[in-house]
């Protein structure tokens, strides 16, 4: 459900109900062990981002 939010990209589990309001141009990705919340003009760091999560935590969230 989108309410007052415009050009996100949103990737979830289909039997999860997400509800996005007040957001502009983000990227939300939910999956069972992580979720990724980041502005769309950062979308190129997300490589870094999950570097980081795998020096930081292994592979156990990759």
């Amino acid at each position: 459900m989108v309410i007052d939010a415009t050009k996100c990209m949103v990737k979830a589990p289909n039997d999860k109900l997400v509800l996005l309001q007040g957001l502009d141009d983000m990227i939300v990705i939910d999956t069972t062990d992580v979720l990724l919340i980041c502005k769309k003009q950062n979308e190129q760091q997300i490589k870094e981002y999950v570097a980081e999560v795998k020096r930081h935590k292994g592979d156990k969230y990759m």
